[in-house]
């Protein structure tokens, strides 16, 4: 019997070239304790992803329900990040500028703890946020935020239209690649976009992520890494068109994407990106494989640096329980016989474990405190600003993306 086709949620493309990561955890799915019954009922699935060189987009075959990645114990808490408050602050004010304050609104798919929302709600600008983990959700309306909790999707969307109208923006930041139904989630913003509103989304860039061989933007909840190509062959679908990009550096490399109803104009900076795809080869299957090679060349790394060490009796710990680093230490083999803690300032996840791992999560405080020999820095996306807070810590910084790499700042 022949196995059946994996197809794209994108085009209904054939999927190309499986690349098998084995058992994995869902990534913000932390422990409460470490011991044998926790282990034994710890949720893995088989995770596996590919490419559809049809429309360039990377996607993980068979995604775990939606309830078992986001619920009332979703681990990531934006704010966080003082980078990426000022980030989204700066976006924020560009949109208001825009704005007619007294009808015009602001739709955020996926508005975690509101801290995209945050400068709409000061400024008494009409908004609504929207996102299906309760415990952020609260946070965002601790802070007076209008958050609802729910899944977005077409049925949504009409909810949505029939509270509040058509909005002037719709804005999703980091949330797309969460969601398995994208044709739903575009129905649903076709449905709710004005037909002079703009639609802003921004995530991890395909490119990028080849170019530096970053196993770590897919797991379960990333399940799409989105090229210009992928995101232009979605929305066409519902007459919503795209027309200008920014590129930033956040996380590994990311892109926002501006699109629109009406037949705006492409800028000049879209058909440079649109070009420099094309350029390096995003439908050629041999660029997936020269990327799954380098994850498993990075991996390998960073498993024989931390071995090698803890032969040496030298105490390794880490930096950032991320989601992203799951991916990293289950595919490793990396554990809590390797590490002994990694620390997070996180409230949320403090004194909790790593999924599949194991390793303890420990207050920030303490880096300086317990100055380990080595830090693996799991949150580097965020390296300048983790070692000016830890400038007091005596510890070795360990960078493995995309080569190994340590820095001695401190």
């Amino acid at each position: 019997m022949n196995k059946p086709k994996n197809l794209c949620r994108v085009c209904n493309s054939i999927i190309q070239n499986i690349f098998d990561f084995g058992e994995m955890p869902i990534a913000n799915n932390l422990m409460l304790m470490d011991n044998e019954t926790y282990i034994k009922n710890e949720y893995k699935y088989n995770m596996k992803i590919g490419v559809c060189i049809n429309c360039s987009s990377l996607q993980i075959i068979n995604v775990p329900k939606k309830e078992l990645m986001f619920n009332d114990r979703y681990a990531y808490f934006a704010s966080e990040s003082k980078f990426m408050k000022n980030h989204f602050t700066k976006l924020g004010s560009k949109l208001m500028k825009l704005m007619n304050k007294e009808k015009d609104y602001i739709l955020e798919i996926g508005c975690n703890d509101g801290i995209f929302l945050k400068s709409f709600a000061d400024n008494n600008y009409k908004h609504v946020g929207i996102d299906a983990s309760e415990n952020v959700v609260e946070a965002a309306k601790n802070d007076k935020i209008n958050a609802i909790c729910k899944f977005f999707d077409e049925k949504t969307s009409l909810e949505i239209l029939h509270s509040y109208g058509k909005a002037k923006f719709v804005v999703i930041t980091n949330t797309m690649h969460h969601i398995e139904n994208c044709q739903s989630v575009a129905k649903g913003i076709e449905t709710l976009l004005d037909e002079d509103g703009i639609l802003v989304i921004e995530d991890p860039y395909l490119l990028d992520m080849y170019k530096i061989g970053s196993i770590e933007q897919v797991y379960a909840e990333h399940n799409f890494i989105w090229s210009l190509h992928s995101y232009k062959t979605l929305f066409e679908k519902y007459s919503i068109k795209l027309f200008d990009v920014e590129h930033f550096d956040t996380h590994g490399g990311s892109m926002r994407y501006f699109f629109s109803k009406k037949n705006l104009k492409e800028t000049n900076i879209m058909q440079k990106y649109i070009n420099l795809e094309l350029n390096n080869k995003i439908f050629d299957i041999n660029t997936f494989i020269k990327f799954q090679k380098n994850c498993k060349k990075i991996c390998k790394e960073l498993y024989n640096f931390v071995v090698s060490k803890s032969k040496e009796g030298k105490i390794i710990a880490g930096y950032g329980a991320t989601a992203k680093s799951a991916t990293t230490l289950n595919y490793s083999n990396i554990d809590q016989n390797l590490i002994s803690c990694i620390y997070d300032s996180t409230p949320f996840k403090i004194d909790k474990f790593t999924p599949g791992s194991h390793i303890q999560i420990r207050d920030a405080k303490l880096l300086s405190k317990d100055n380990p020999d080595y830090t693996i820095l799991f949150a580097w996306n965020h390296k300048n600003e983790i070692i000016e807070k830890e400038k007091k810590s005596k510890t070795i910084w360990v960078e493995y993306i995309p080569e190994l790499k340590l820095t001695y700042e401190n």
